[in-house]
């Protein structure tokens, strides 16, 4: 089957894509921001982005040609408006949106970001998106027609276990790791974990923003990492901290998945999603504010048998939940199979 994925060609998008072909399908990428120009996501943010639709129809178009595919995925879709759906219609009989984000709140709290989105909604025929409490009426409310939810993923082949080499365990300089991009409220957790003497390590985007970020820029690595560059970081510690997006409503995140499947002890916010996904004490460690989490990480810094225990364990109940991409691609086929014979909505 061919596949026709509009997607970002960067990231877990491209993720996502690869696994499509990894379970046979011939998949043509695209990615909608090509051809772009370089201000569209502010524009996007501050306005709603009038007139970006019509530029990624036009592109797409042309890149598409006359080719024929069974179905699309639309991965995000924040620049995929009507006007792209009706070209990409022409090549792909069934349409679906993959959104691993949360474009469904109302009122958005990232400004208009979401408004092409929205607007596009009723037009797939398939809309997946990551679970959260009353996610399936708040798409309802928004548009969208059949809806799935999933956990969040990672990936077979980017994220596995690694044996670091004996020169990139010597370069460690801490024991326990954040790797994320500063969002209001993190960096009073990061201080706060560095006040009570865990040895961290943080990396990702937008740190310098932290109001803390004159006590925590010893402790900042590197900027944004993503591929086999984020695995071995998550990879060469010993615990890797998950912090989630309240904004967004979240309840779990990709780094749930991530780092149990790349086989490092995880210590996240204990939560409903969480304690279904992981036994706790057993597969993951959870906690509930910076201090509980600093008191946790510090018993298992202290006993290297239970955190190595703990480590194989959440990586084996990976598998148990599913919590892949090849899963997630074959789910998706299934559903667009059901959806070609005429499945109820």
């Amino acid at each position: 089957m061919r596949l026709l994925y509009v997607g970002a060609e960067s990231g877990t998008s491209l993720q996502r894509a690869a696994a499509f072909g990894r379970i046979g399908f011939d998949v043509v990428h695209l990615s909608p921001y090509a051809h772009l120009p370089p201000p569209w996501a502010s524009w996007l943010n501050r306005t709603g982005g009038p007139g970006i639709d019509r530029l990624v129809a036009n592109g797409l178009g042309r890149r598409i040609g006359g080719q024929r595919l069974d179905f699309a995925l639309v991965d995000c879709g924040d620049v995929v408006g009507p006007a792209a759906l009706d070209v990409i219609r022409k090549t792909a009989p069934i349409i679906v949106n993959y959104n691993a984000d949360n474009p469904y709140l109302d009122p958005s709290p990232e400004r208009l970001r979401w408004s092409i989105l929205h607007r596009a909604l009723p037009y797939y025929d398939l809309v997946v998106t990551v679970r959260r409490d009353g996610i399936e009426a708040m798409m309802a409310r928004r548009g969208a027609r059949r809806i799935d939810t999933i956990w969040q993923c990672a990936d077979e082949v980017v994220h596995r276990p690694l044996s670091p080499t004996l020169e990139e365990k010597s370069g460690r300089s801490s024991n326990v790791v954040f790797v994320g991009t500063w969002m209001p409220g993190r960096g009073a957790v990061m201080a706060r974990l560095i006040e009570k003497g865990v040895p961290l390590m943080i990396h990702g985007p937008r740190w310098n923003r932290a109001p803390e970020y004159r006590l925590l820029r010893r402790f900042i690595g590197s900027g944004y990492l993503e591929g086999a560059d984020y695995t071995r970081e998550v990879a060469g510690a010993k615990i890797a901290l998950v912090l989630l997006n309240g904004q967004n409503a979240d309840l779990h995140t990709t780094r749930s998945a991530e780092i149990p499947a790349i086989g490092t002890a995880m210590c996240a916010p204990r939560t409903p999603h969480h304690q279904r996904l992981y036994k706790e004490g057993e597969e993951a460690v959870f906690f509930d504010g910076a201090d509980d989490c600093a008191e946790a990480c510090k018993r298992l810094l202290a006993d290297d048998s239970r955190r190595q225990t703990i480590a194989d364990a959440g990586h084996r109940r990976t598998f148990a939940n599913g919590t892949y991409n090849e899963v997630l691609a074959r789910r998706i086929a299934e559903q667009v199979a059901e959806i070609k014979q005429g499945g109820a909505r």
